[in-house]
C-alpha cells in the first residue's frame, strides 16, 4: 500500500473517532446534569493523565526500534505486551484497593464505581495500544482504520443506549470499558500468530539501556499534559464541576479548529524531514503555506464555532464566545510550534523538546496556581496563551540554532490581522457580529489574491486530471 493511501486510512480513522466524539457532545449534555457532565469531563482528564504513565512509553519504543528481521521486531512486541499486562495489572490492583483514599485527594466529586471503571478502561486501553502500534509500524492501515471506526461506532451506540436507560455517568464509563475490551480481544486475536516468538530463539528484548528512553517519553508526555489539560484540575478545584463543564465544552469546540488542521499536519509531518534535505527553499515556502492554511481555519472557526456551540448544545452552555475565541488563539499558537520546529527533532535526539516542554510545564503550572484563584477561567486561558507563546519562542530559537531557515513571516500578517480583529470584536464589541463577517470576507479575498498562483496551479491540475479521466 502506498504512503498516501496509508495516510488516507489513518486520517479516516482519526476523522471517524473525532466525529463520533463530537456527535456525542450534544447528546451527553442533554442527558446529564451540568455537574454530572463536569464529573465526566474530569474523568476524561484523569484518563489522559494516567494513560501517559500506564503506557510506559512502550508504543514509542516499538516505533523507534531498528531490528533487521521481522521476528526480532515481534520479539520486542511480545515483551512489550507482557510488560504492559503485568504493569497494568499492578496498576489496576493498587488503584482498586486504594480507590477511596485516591478519590479523597481529588478536587472533583467522583463516585467509586466510576473511578474503578476508569481504571479498568485504562488497563484495557494500554494493552490495546500494542496491536494498534503493530498496525502502524507494519503498514496495516486498513486494519487500524477498521478497528478504530468499529470502536467508535460501538461505543457511541452503547453510550446512547445506556444514557437513555438512565445510567448517567456510570453508563458512559461502562460503555468505554466494554468496547475497549472487545476491540482489545479482537486485535490481539488478529496478531496472535505474529506474537508466537519463542524465548529460546530471542531472549528478553527490553534492556536496561532503554529505560532512559522510556522514562523520557513518559516525562515529556506529562510535561505536555501540564500545558494542555492541567488547567481542568485548577478550574474544578477552585470552582466546581459545572464551571468545568462549560469550559470543557468551549475547549472541545476550539479543538475542532485543530481537528480541521489535522490533514495538513499528517501530510506535513510525513514530508518535512525528507523535503528539508532535498530543497530547503521549497521547505520554507511549504511551511508558511501550511501554517497560513491552519490560520485560515482558525479565522473561519472563530466565526463558525460559536454558532455551532450555541446551536447544538443546551442553553446553559451558551454565552461562552469569549472563552472559545481565546482558546482558538491557543490553537493558532500551537500550529506555529508544530510547523516551525524542525531542528529540535533533527539534532541531539530530540532532547531539547523535552527540556522546553519541562520549562513550559513549570511556567504553566505556576501561572495557573497564581492566576486561577484570583481571576477565574479567563486567567486559565491567558496562562495557556502565555505558556504556548513561551514554548513557541523556545522551540523556534533552538530550531533556528540547529537548522537556520529564512521564513517569510510577512505572509502571515493578514491572517493574524483577521484573527486579531475578530477576537477584538468578540471580546469588546459583541453586538457588532456583522463586522466579523465583513473582516472574514475581506480576509478570504485577500488570501485568495495572495495565493492566486497556487490556486491557478491547483485548478489547472484538477482540470487536467478530469480531462484524462474522461478520456479513459
Amino acid at each position: 500500500m502506498s504512503n498516501l493511501k496509508q495516510i488516507g486510512y489513518f486520517a479516516l480513522a482519526i476523522f471517524a473517532v473525532k466525529g463520533f466524539g463530537f456527535l456525542l457532545l450534544p447528546i451527553t449534555t442533554r442527558f446529564l446534569e451540568k455537574s454530572e457532565f463536569g464529573e465526566l469531563n474530569f474523568l476524561v482528564t484523569m484518563s489522559a493523565l494516567c494513560s501517559l504513565v500506564v503506557s510506559l512509553g512502550l508504543p514509542e519504543l516499538l516505533l523507534k526500534q531498528q531490528y533487521p528481521s521481522f521476528r526480532e521486531k515481534m520479539a520486542l512486541f511480545r515483551d512489550s505486551l507482557v510488560l504492559t499486562i503485568c504493569f497494568s495489572a499492578l496498576f489496576l490492583g493498587c488503584s482498586f484497593i486504594f480507590s477511596e483514599q485516591i478519590i479523597a485527594t481529588l478536587p472533583a466529586k467522583i463516585k467509586v464505581i466510576d473511578f474503578r471503571l476508569l481504571i479498568l478502561n485504562l488497563t484495557f486501553a494500554s494493552v490495546l495500544a500494542i496491536p494498534y502500534t503493530y498496525y502502524r509500524l507494519f503498514g496495516y492501515a486498513q486494519k487500524y482504520c477498521f478497528y478504530s471506526i468499529a470502536h467508535a461506532v460501538i461505543q457511541t451506540c452503547l453510550t446512547i443506549t445506556l444514557l437513555v436507560l438512565g445510567f448517567n455517568v456510570t453508563g458512559v464509563m461502562v460503555s468505554g470499558v466494554v468496547c475497549t475490551f472487545i476491540i482489545m480481544c479482537l486485535t490481539l486475536s488478529d496478531m496472535r500468530s505474529a506474537l508466537k516468538v519463542s524465548y529460546s530463539r530471542f531472549s528478553w528484548r527490553i534492556k536496561k539501556s532503554q529505560t532512559a528512553f522510556l522514562t523520557s517519553i513518559v516525562a515529556s508526555g506529562l510535561f505536555v499534559y501540564a500545558g494542555n489539560g492541567a488547567e481542568n484540575w485548577f478550574i474544578v478545584a477552585e470552582f466546581d464541576e459545572s464551571v468545568l463543564a462549560s469550559y470543557y465544552v468551549a475547549a472541545q469546540f476550539a479543538i475542532i479548529t485543530s481537528f480541521t488542521f489535522e490533514p495538513i499536519r499528517l501530510w506535513w509531518f510525513a514530508k518535512r524531514f525528507c523535503l528539508i534535505k532535498q530543497d530547503k527553499t521549497q521547505y520554507q515556502n511549504y511551511a508558511i503555506t501550511s501554517l497560513n492554511a491552519g490560520l485560515a481555519m482558525c479565522v473561519l472557526m472563530s466565526l463558525l464555532a460559536p454558532i455551532a456551540l450555541n446551536s447544538v448544545l443546551p442553553a446553559e452552555y451558551h454565552g461562552k464566545d469569549s472563552w472559545l475565541i481565546l482558546l482558538i488563539i491557543v490553537v493558532a499558537i500551537r500550529h506555529h510550534s508544530d510547523i516551525f520546529n524542525i531542528g529540535c527533532y533533527m539534532h541531539k535526539n530530540g532532547v531539547f523538546v523535552s527540556i522546553v516542554n519541562f520549562f513550559t510545564a513549570l511556567l504553566g503550572l505556576s501561572l495557573l496556581y497564581l492566576l486561577v484563584p484570583k481571576h477565574g477561567v479567563e486567567s486559565a486561558i491567558l496562562a495557556l496563551i502565555i505558556m504556548q507563546s513561551f514554548k513557541l519562542v523556545c522551540l523556534y530559537s533552538v530550531s533556528q540554532h540547529f537548522e537556520p531557515l529564512k521564513l517569510n513571516f510577512a505572509a502571515l500578517v493578514p491572517s493574524w490581522l483577521a484573527l486579531g480583529s475578530i477576537t477584538l470584536i468578540t471580546l469588546q464589541f459583541s453586538e457588532l457580529s456583522l463586522a466579523k463577517w465583513i473582516v472574514c470576507f475581506i480576509y478570504i479575498v485577500g488570501l485568495a489574491y495572495q495565493y492566486r498562483a497556487l490556486i491557478k496551479q491547483v485548478i489547472k491540475s484538477f482540470i487536467k486530471e478530469h480531462h484524462h479521466a474522461q478520456l479513459l
